[in-house]
């Protein structure tokens, strides 16, 4: 687990040197014919299959905005930091965003631990922090007048879920495996919660560490347990790690896996190992052969733009800086804090051109979303199963 003492120790040496100063800024990052948007993501560490696209997916929404003409006589202007995953990194990389390259808004920022570590300073300089790439409860809890996300929690997926796979796949015994942090927390807290609401058995709880790459000794005990439905708190490689060494020894219960690892490396990568896996996400993940003519169009371009096909993780990109895009054009020109705030409130029911769930915030309702899609691996491609499910 992440040292939180040398954390709290290297934000304070920031405090100390006047770099984290509670002063709102509401003419930081503002100009005449430009905003700074500023986020950091893995480009570096263990989930780059999430921060790359992801990246990707906010310069793409970035540049068709600007070419647009911009909003309100405004381009923006996107500063992407890499934190590695490492939460040490992301408080560095939100020193500078917030020093050296005056943002107005911190948007998309990736990872439980790494924001976690990183979001206090935005909110202490006053400046708004929104639509985090993780579905944890600390992105909108406690209620902070500067704090918005859009992905419904991990916890209440987990239990939509699970209780779906039990009522219609008549399993009975949970297990729960998890990495060893509050990104893992946050959903193994929903395993528990519906084990219990339901009166089912949790049979065993494992974790691993970020990072890890041998699941051995966590499946070989979750088996030995004899549950037949495991919640899994992992992300893209640690999920197909843990199916691959079920499979090896010949055990296979129903696995759930969160938003985190509801992503089509899974599938792909995977090579049948993944194939039966159920996953929980606010949008459809879009193949081509399936996908509406708008939907073709943007993973045309897309591909086009970086080379690499659209994925899940650059399709949540690309919305973070739409719904950004739609709070700005509610704010007006006369841009600040408050009224950029007032703007993100003003949105009710929005959604993108994917397949996906509404968005709606007001004053005291700071979280978007509220609903799910399920899904299942079958021959390799993630195919959906029931949806949206409101929690």
């Amino acid at each position: 687990m992440t040292n939180m003492h040398s954390i709290s120790a290297l934000i304070g040496f920031l405090v100390g040197m006047g770099i984290t100063s509670s002063v709102a800024g509401d003419s930081q990052g503002i100009s005449d014919n430009e905003v700074v948007i500023g986020t950091h993501q893995d480009l570096s560490g263990p989930i780059t299959f999430w921060g790359v696209p992801v990246r990707n997916g906010m310069i793409m929404a970035t540049e068709e905005i600007n070419a647009g003409g911009g909003i309100h006589g405004r381009n923006l202007k996107l500063v992407v930091e890499d934190s590695g995953y490492d939460p040490k990194k992301a408080v560095l990389a939100t020193q500078k965003l917030l020093t050296r390259d005056k943002i107005f808004i911190m948007a998309g920022a990736m990872g439980t631990p790494t924001v976690l570590a990183s979001m206090p300073m935005v909110l202490k300089k006053g400046l708004p922090h929104i639509f985090p790439l993780t579905a944890a409860e600390q992105m909108y809890k406690p209620f902070h007048k500067l704090k918005f996300s859009m992905a419904a929690p991990y916890h209440a997926g987990m239990r939509t879920g699970i209780q779906w796979l039990v009522e219609n796949n008549n399993r009975s015994v949970v297990c729960s495996m998890h990495q060893d942090d509050e990104f893992g927390l946050n959903v193994h807290r929903g395993v528990v919660e519906q084990t219990e609401a339901m009166g089912l058995e949790l049979a065993e709880v494992t974790t691993y560490k970020r990072g890890a790459t041998d699941f051995s000794s966590q499946v070989a005990r979750m088996k030995v347990s004899g549950c037949d439905l495991v919640g899994l708190g992992t992300i893209i490689r640690e999920t197909i790690g843990a199916m691959a060494e079920a499979r090896k020894v010949g055990w296979a219960p129903d696995f759930l896996v969160s938003a985190a690892g509801y992503a089509p490396e899974v599938a792909m990568l995977g090579k049948g190992v993944t194939d039966g896996l159920y996953g929980l996400g606010q949008n459809v993940i879009p193949y081509y052969e399936t996908a509406k003519p708008a939907v073709r169009t943007w993973m045309e371009q897309y591909e086009a733009r970086f080379n690499a096909p659209a994925s899940i993780q650059a399709v949540y990109g690309y919305t973070v800086i739409q719904a950004t895009a739609e709070g700005l054009k509610n704010a007006g020109r006369d841009l600040t804090s408050e009224s950029f705030v007032a703007g993100l409130e003003q949105i009710k029911g929005w959604k993108s051109i994917f397949e996906s769930t509404p968005m709606t915030f007001s004053p005291d309702q700071h979280l978007g979303a509220s609903e799910f899609y399920l899904s299942q691996i079958q021959d390799g491609k993630w195919v959906t199963l029931a949806g949206p499910m409101t929690f």
